[in-house]
C-alpha cells in the first residue's frame, strides 16, 4: 500500500522555518568578514544545513543546489582553509540575498527557483581555492513569474493580448522606504493605464514582505518607454522591465498557491487574496510546530484576539471591584459581602496573571529588528565611502510584537541619517579633529522607567544649532527674533519639522528635508517620545522611548466638569494642589514655578472645549505635571480619581482624528473615559516656547 503526499500541505511550515534560518544568515552573514569567530560560522553553517535538508524534502531541488554551494564555501571556512576576504563576503552576502528573493518566488507561486549558473561558478571557485570569477549581478529572478490560475483565465478570456505588458520594478537593497518607493511606481502605472494584478499582493506591499522587488501585470494606453522613463525617475528604483505579456511565460498547475487579485481604483488599490485554506503565500500559517526549544508558532491573529478578551476581562475585573467596594459600604457586615469580596480578589490575580502571560507571549526581542541594520550600514559606507563600524547592545531587551512592527522605519531612517549626515564626510576630516578614522554608530536598547529606550549614537559632527536657528530663518518658519530666543536644544528639535534639511545637496540617501519628521510622527503614533543631545564636534545621540506595549496601560484617571480622561502613567511627573503653586503670565501664556523651571500650564477644559463646569469652589483644583526632564506642561483638572489599569480603544474610525486624544476607554463603571495624548499637547506648548 502506497500513501501519496501532497508537500503543498507542509509549504506554511517549511516557509516559516526558512525564513527563521534566513533571518540568522541575514544577521551574521555581514559581520562574518570582520569578527569570523567560531561561534558566528557555526551558526551560519547550520542554519544553510538546515534550509538545504528541508529545500530538498519539499522538492525544491535548485534552492537546495544554491544552499549546497554555499554550504561548500562556509564548510572551507569553518576548516580555516579559506580566509574570508572582501570579495568572498560580497558573495555570501549575494547569495543571502538570492535565497530571500527566491524564498519569495517559492511562497508566491510554490514553484523552484531557477538556477543562478554565475553565482554557482563563483562560490566553487572560492570553494576550490580559484580566483573569483567575474562579477555576478544582483541575484533576483528576471523571468516572468507564474501567475495564478484565475490571472491566466482571465486574461484567456480577453479578445487580444495587445496592450498588456509586464512590469517589474527592482528597488535599491539600501532603500529605506520600499512601500513608499513601491508606491510611487503604483501611482505612476495608474497614470498610464490599468494594473490587472500583482505579486506581491497589497498587504505584502504595504508590510514591506518582499524582496525589493515586484511584478504586475498592466494594460498599457501608452508607449511603454515612457513608462519606463515614469518609474526610472522615482528615487532609489534600480531597474525596470517592461515587457509585452506572452501566455507561453505564464503556466500554473491549478493546485499552486493562492492567486492575488488586483481592483485599481483612480485613488487607492484594493487586493484580495483567495485560494485553500493553507495560504500558502501567507507565512504566519496557523499550523503549530513543535521545536527543540517547546516552543510552538502561533498565528498573530489568534494572539491579538486573546488579547482583546483579556482587555475585556481587564475591565469587567475593574467593574466588579466598584460593585463589591459599594455593597460592602452599604452593608455592615455578611458572609456573601464577604464571599463577593474573595471571588473579585481571585478574578483580580487570575486576570493579572492571564493579562502578564498573554503579553509575553507577544514579547519579542528587539533583535529581530536590529539585526538588519549591520548589513545596511555596511552597503550604505560603501556607497559613501566612509568607514563606519556598527555596534548593537541590548538586542535580547523584549518589546511588544506591535512595537517591533512600528519601530523599524523610523530606525532606518534614523541609522541612514546618522551615516549620511552625523559622521564626517572623510577619514582625513576625522582624524584632523582627533577621532578615529573609523566612524561609530551605535544602536542599543533597554527597559527604564516602565518603557523602553532605544538609542541610536554616533560619534560624528553633531548638530550645529546656530546653522539650525539660521535655516530656519531663511525658510520663513519663524522671525530671526524669535529664532535667536531658541535655546540650542529647541534649534536642535527643527529638525523633527517637516521639509528641513541642512543638506547642501540632494542625494539618493538624504537631503529632500523628509524623514525625520515622519519619524517623529511614528513614533509619537505609537504613544512613545523621540528626544536628542547633541553637541558640536562630539556626536548625537536620539533616545526614544517607547511603550512597553500598546494594547494596555496604566493611567491616571481625572475628571474635568463631567468628562473622565486618562493620562499615561508613564508621561506624568507630578501632581500638585493648584492651590500649592501660584500661577503666573509669561506673555499670554499662563505658567507656574516648578523647582526653578518654568513650566506652561493648560486647562484641560479650554484645551478640549468641556461643556459646563462645577462651582468655582470644585473647579480647577488639580495640575498634573507631564513629559519629561526636558519639557514639562502642567494639565489643569477638576478631581483626580486614582490610578487606573485601562484597555486601550480605538476611536478614529468612528470619530476621525481628535486632536490631544489617542483613544479611550471603557471604566468599572461604564463610563467611557478619553485617554490624553501628552505627544501633541507637548507640541503645542513647543509653540509658546519658541515664540512661534
Amino acid at each position: 500500500m502506497s500513501v501519496s503526499l501532497d508537500m503543498n500541505e507542509y509549504l506554511d511550515l517549511f516557509l516559516q522555518e526558512t525564513e527563521e534560518q534566513l533571518s540568522i544568515l541575514e544577521a551574521e552573514i555581514g559581520r562574518l568578514a570582520a569578527d569570523p569567530t567560531d561561534e558566528r560560522i557555526g551558526a551560519i553553517f547550520r542554519a544553510a544545513h538546515t534550509i538545504k535538508g528541508s529545500s530538498r524534502a519539499m522538492g525544491f531541488a535548485n534552492y537546495a543546489d544554491l544552499t549546497h554551494e554555499f554550504e561548500n564555501v562556509l564548510f572551507k571556512v569553518r576548516d580555516r582553509s579559506l580566509t574570508v576576504t572582501p570579495e568572498i563576503s560580497d558573495c555570501l552576502i549575494q547569495t543571502v540575498d538570492t535565497m530571500l528573493s527566491g524564498k519569495e518566488i517559492l511562497a508566491t507561486t510554490g514553484n523552484d527557483i531557477e538556477t543562478y549558473p554565475q553565482l554557482v561558478e563563483q562560490l566553487n571557485a572560492f570553494a576550490e581555492g580559484a580566483e573569483a570569477g567575474p562579477e555576478v549581478k544582483p541575484s533576483v529572478s528576471k523571468e516572468s513569474p507564474s501567475w495564478p490560475l484565475e490571472v491566466l483565465e482571465s486574461l484567456q478570456a480577453l479578445p487580444t493580448m495587445e496592450g498588456i505588458y509586464e512590469v517589474r520594478v527592482e528597488l535599491d537593497p539600501t532603500c529605506g522606504m520600499k512601500y513608499v518607493r513601491m508606491f510611487m511606481a503604483i501611482t505612476a502605472m495608474n497614470s498610464f493605464g490599468e494594473i490587472l494584478w500583482a505579486n506581491p499582493i497589497q498587504e505584502k506591499i504595504e508590510a514591506e514582505e518582499f524582496d525589493f522587488e515586484a511584478r504586475f501585470l498592466v494594460s498599457l494606453h501608452a508607449n511603454p518607454t515612457d513608462v519606463t522613463k515614469s518609474l526610472s525617475s522615482i528615487g532609489e528604483v534600480k531597474a525596470i522591465d517592461v515587457v509585452p505579456y506572452t501566455a507561453a511565460v505564464a503556466t500554473l498547475k491549478p493546485t499552486q498557491a493562492a492567486s492575488a487579485e488586483v481592483e485599481v481604483g483612480s485613488d487607492s488599490i484594493q487586493m484580495t487574496e483567495r485560494g485553500d485554506d493553507r495560504r500558502q503565500g501567507d507565512r504566519r500559517g496557523p499550523e503549530p510546530k513543535r521545536e527543540a526549544s517547546q516552543t510552538i508558532r502561533v498565528d498573530v491573529s489568534l494572539l491579538d484576539n486573546l488579547m482583546n478578551l483579556v482587555g475585556e476581562l481587564v475591565i469587567d475585573r475593574t467593574r466588579l471591584s466598584q460593585i463589591g467596594a459599594n455593597i460592602a459600604a452599604k452593608a455592615a457586615s455578611g458572609e456573601e459581602v464577604e464571599s463577593l469580596a474573595e471571588t473579585v480578589g481571585h478574578i483580580g490575580r487570575v486576570t493579572s496573571e492571564l493579562q502578564e502571560q498573554i503579553m509575553r507571549a507577544r514579547m519579542l526581542p528587539i533583535d529581530t529588528v536590529f539585526q538588519r541594520f549591520p548589513r545596511m550600514v555596511r552597503d550604505l559606507s560603501r556607497k559613501l565611502g566612509k568607514k563606519v563600524e556598527m555596534v548593537i547592545e541590548g538586542g535580547e531587551t523584549e518589546v511588544d510584537r506591535s512595537v517591533i512592527e512600528g519601530i523599524s522605519d523610523p530606525l532606518i531612517h534614523m541609522i541612514r541619517n546618522s551615516v549620511d549626515h552625523g559622521l564626517e564626510p572623510t577619514s582625513e576630516e576625522r582624524v584632523a579633529a582627533g577621532k578615529p578614522e573609523v566612524g561609530t554608530v551605535r544602536l542599543t536598547a533597554k527597559h527604564k522607567d516602565n518603557a523602553i529606550w532605544v538609542e541610536i549614537i554616533d560619534d560624528g559632527r553633531g548638530i550645529d544649532a546656530a546653522k539650525l536657528r539660521a535655516k530656519a530663518v531663511e525658510k520663513g518658519l519663524m522671525t530671526a527674533d524669535a529664532a535667536s530666543r531658541l535655546s540650542d536644544r529647541d534649534a536642535q528639535m527643527l529638525i523633527f519639522h517637516s521639509g528641513f534639511s541642512t543638506a547642501k545637496e540632494v542625494t539618493d540617501v538624504s537631503g529632500r528635508g523628509v524623514g525625520m519628521d515622519i519619524v517623529r510622527s511614528n513614533i509619537m503614533a505609537m504613544g512613545g517620545l523621540i528626544d536628542l543631545e547633541s553637541t558640536v564636534g562630539a556626536g548625537t545621540r536620539f533616545i526614544l522611548k517607547l511603550p512597553l506595549t500598546v494594547a494596555i496601560m496604566g493611567g491616571l484617571l481625572s475628571r474635568v466638569s463631567d468628562v473622565d480622561y486618562v493620562m499615561p502613567i508613564g508621561s506624568i511627573i507630578e501632581t500638585l494642589s493648584i492651590d500649592a503653586q501660584p500661577i503666573m503670565q509669561v506673555g499670554r501664556q499662563p505658567v507656574i514655578i516648578l523647582r526653578g523651571q518654568t513650566v506652561p500650564i493648560l486647562k484641560l477644559r479650554n484645551l478640549f472645549k468641556v461643556p459646563g463646569s462645577f462651582t468655582e469652589e470644585s473647579a480647577d483644583n488639580y495640575v498634573v505635571v507631564v513629559g519629561s526632564a526636558e519639557q514639562k506642561v502642567g494639565l489643569v483638572v477638576d478631581r483626580l480619581l486614582g490610578e487606573q489599569e485601562v484597555v486601550i480603544k480605538s476611536i478614529s474610525k468612528y470619530c476621525g482624528e481628535l486632536p490631544g486624544i489617542s483613544g479611550a476607554t471603557i471604566l468599572g463603571n461604564g463610563r467611557v473615559a478619553l485617554i490624553v495624548d501628552i505627544n501633541s499637547i507637548l507640541e503645542v506648548t513647543r509653540g509658546f516656547e519658541n515664540g512661534c
